[in-house]
């Protein structure tokens, strides 16, 4: 279900957009997830005038990590199911 973000302080806003804005990085051999790609962030900064960059960042990384773990979970249960079902057929 999605979190209605009207409802969290300018700065988590902020940071939800940017977590957004931000392209995600993933593992090639295993498909893990390995969170957002930083490297545009200095800009993103910038462009969006944000003023309290340290305080945005703090809820970034936050968001970031509930999102990887979330992520990652699912993954690893899709991949437990097949092998179960693997096992299953023989």
């Amino acid at each position: 279900m999605p979190v209605d973000r009207s409802i969290f302080p300018l700065e988590v806003q902020e940071a939800f957009m940017l977590h957004d804005f931000l392209s995600e990085r993933w593992d090639g051999m295993n498909g893990y997830y390995l969170g957002k790609d930083y490297s545009a962030l200095e800009t993103y900064l910038n462009v969006l005038d944000i003023e309290d960059s340290k305080q945005s960042l703090y809820f970034l990384k936050h968001i970031e990590y509930y999102n990887s773990e979330k992520i990652n979970a699912s993954i690893k249960a899709k991949r437990d199911a097949e092998e179960r079902k693997a096992k299953m057929k023989r």
